[in-house]
């Protein structure tokens, strides 16, 4: 009986657009051999025709079934079909934005290959599917670029000035490339935000040493606020709304309809040149869960992903199609590569901060949710295939708001994380770990891509049965550890890109999660040492790289046993100032009776006697991921939204509390 009813829906529903017909096709293939064309492109081309070819199958089979009585189907007296959208000029649609409101149908091929690729994908994996989470790569690290000889990334960020005042900002990868954060300054102000009851609070404050104090509550109702960022006279939120649309699941083998969230992300700025009246000048909303976001100049560019949740309705395409302020992403903004395998989309939207009243551009990749790393002319996003061994880089070259697709790699391997990929003149280089046989054996290499995305150089095989770690590109000098019982640091010389070449291999205890170069000719690195006794602590280690042909490690610290950090896993939570000679981090421990307690711990560097301690701060009731220390002029501040409510002031130099400002 499921049978029969697919078919006659089949057969009475699907009308082959006009695009679609043969004659059609075979002009879209002869303008494919002869146009220049993007990957992509030419991969929608022939996905036109394998989908016309099914179409009229499909069409030819329910016909033939129905007209020779093998089927024995009675009509329905008052049929209800959904119409298909037929291929037109590909102008979007309004796309609902309260739940409940009606969404016009436009005509488009694209819209309707994406509606029956997924309805098939979902329909094949045996459920509706509200959330089809595909990709286990951790999207909030993702995050993700080059830096000279002197590291100039890192503590990118971590030397501007407001008036007289020298400040410490978020830690970046990437010099002139902004990350958000839960935590920021503009040297006059500290910015902290946290979740709140029923939605999200932004607490501004002044901060004047011991005189410090709160000016500005802001809440934001229905809202989870990822990070911020501040840029000019402007503060700007990103996070995901918690909006509810009504959608279908497949509940024991039939469809109820119930109410889902459908995750938006939202995009808020305000305008804070009064800064006791923040006015809200920008709100807007896309697909998906909140990935990532970068500002370069005065553009906000931000990721999100979305995943299907059904495709059976025609007339209900913000369930199966990508919606961007309001309005389905246009047909010439969807890219749909051809050996695609999952139904999230990867989300991508551009904001002039300073004067946008829309969205400035939109693009959205199927199958495009992973890893993201962004050079200042580049976005790389680093996805894997639906069997995890390999793992494809798209490059998307962005300017002034506008974002266009720009080429693809796929490698047998996996990307650790946005530091494990690096550009550096035109080319992209990038560390990986791949497993050779099952998920036992595996090796690590280093690999070069030129301006085409074409293998230009590598050097693999490297570090068997080890995965890699940390990695940092400083130059034309690469740095990765790998680990399995000891720490290598490999050194890799890439002053000719097309043949890398090792110039060391540096075995020490314990692994690095985290580098970072620390003036001239060091390089930080942080992580943990495990004991025999599987006992973990934090292990902090220079290294000496002013050598183009060894590495060495010429201190180490290690913290009590018991001890944790998120060196590895958010490196915006890491204060590293060479200037400063600060090094400053949450850590968390436990005492001999399992009690954990979170802290935060502050050194600085010798080169002769190595690194020395400055202070373990306490507050009460910290949290670990949330907790960010930074410094203005002379005092040093400990900001935590989410934990302690409020912040605690410190003398810069003797690090005496001074004060406390509760939320």
């Amino acid at each position: 009986m499921m049978i029969e009813k697919k078919l006659k829906r089949f057969s009475e529903d699907i009308v082959i657009p006009d695009n679609l017909k043969p004659d059609q096709i075979e002009k879209k293939l002869q303008h494919a051999k002869t146009g220049r064309q993007s990957r992509y492109a030419r991969r929608f081309t022939t996905r036109l025709a394998l989908g016309a070819a099914c179409l009229l199958l499909v069409a030819a089979v329910g016909n033939y079934l129905l007209a020779s009585g093998i089927l024995n189907i009675t009509p329905d007296p008052n049929p209800q079909h959904d119409s298909i959208p037929r291929a037109g000029s590909g102008t979007p649609a309004a796309s609902p934005t309260q739940p409940g409101e009606e969404t016009s149908t436009p005509e488009g091929e694209v819209y309707e290959t994406l509606r029956q690729k997924i309805a098939l994908d979902l329909e094949s994996s045996g459920s509706g599917l509200t959330y089809k989470y595909e990709n286990e790569y951790d999207l909030e690290e993702a995050v993700p670029e080059n830096s000279k000889a002197a590291d100039t990334a890192g503590s990118a960020d971590s030397a501007l000035r407001s008036s007289s005042n020298e400040y410490s900002g978020t830690n970046l990868q990437v010099q002139n490339v902004d990350e958000g954060d839960v935590v920021k300054t503009d040297g006059t102000y500290i910015y902290t935000s946290a979740a709140d009851t029923f939605g999200s609070t932004v607490c501004i404050y002044k901060a004047e040493g011991k005189n410090t104090k709160k000016l500005t509550e802001l809440t934001v109702d229905s809202m989870n606020i990822s990070e911020m960022y501040i840029k000019d006279h402007f503060l700007v939120l990103v996070g995901n709304d918690w909006e509810k649309q009504p959608a279908k699941e497949k509940l024991s083998g039939a469809y109820t309809e119930h109410d889902i969230r459908l995750e938006n992300t939202l995009v808020l700025v305000y305008d804070i040149a009064d800064i006791k009246k923040p006015k809200q000048i920008f709100r807007k909303t896309q697909s998906g869960t909140y990935s990532n976001s970068r500002i370069n100049g005065n553009y906000l560019y931000t990721f999100s992903v979305m995943y299907a949740v059904s495709a059976d309705k025609k007339d209900k395409m913000e369930r199966y199609i990508p919606s961007v302020g309001g309005s389905l992403v246009p047909e010439d903004r969807l890219i749909i590569p051809s050996d695609v395998t999952s139904s999230a989309y990867m989300v991508f939207t551009s904001l002039d901060i300073t004067s946008g009243d829309d969205f400035s551009d939109t693009l959205s990749i199927l199958g495009g949710d992973g890893i993201c790393y962004a050079s200042e002319k580049n976005i790389y996003i680093a996805s894997p295939t639906a069997d995890y061994t390999k793992t494809t880089i798209s490059r998307f070259h962005y300017q002034e708001g506008k974002i266009t697709e720009d080429g693809e790699k796929t490698f047998r391997g996996k990307i650790l994380n946005q530091f494990s990929m690096d550009e550096y003149e035109g080319k992209l280089r990038f560390v990986a770990t791949t497993e050779n046989s099952g998920r036992t054996k595996t090796s690590n290499g280093l690999y070069v891509l030129d301006e085409n995305m074409e293998l230009l150089g590598k050097v693999d095989r490297l570090a068997k049965s080890e995965r890699i770690y940390s990695a940092r590109f400083m130059g034309d000098k690469a740095y990765f550890v790998t680990y399995r019982e000891t720490d290598p640091v490999f050194l890799v010389d890439l002053s000719d890109p097309s043949k890398p070449v090792v110039k060391d291999k540096l075995k020490i205890p314990g692994f690095s999660e985290y580098l970072q170069g620390y003036g001239e000719g060091l390089m930080l690195g942080i992580g943990s040492n495990i004991n025999k006794n599987w006992d973990t602590q934090i292990k902090l280690t220079m290294l000496d790289i002013s050598s183009d042909t060894n590495v060495r490690e010429i201190h180490t610290k290690l913290l009590e046993m018991e001890t944790y950090s998120l060196a590895g896993k958010n490196h915006k939570a890491i204060l590293a100032d060479p200037g400063k000679n600060l090094i400053g981090f949450a850590a968390e421990s436990y005492d001999k009776k399992g009690k954990q307690k979170i802290t935060y711990r502050l050194y600085s560097y010798d080169r002769k006697k190595g690194f020395q301690k400055l202070a373990t701060l306490s507050p009460k009731d910290m949290e670990m991921s949330s907790a960010r220390g930074l410094y203005i002029g002379e005092y040093f501040y400990l900001a935590d939204g989410e934990g302690i409510g409020g912040i605690y002031v410190y003398d810069l130099n003797t690090f005496r509390q001074l004060a406390k400002v509760t939320k």
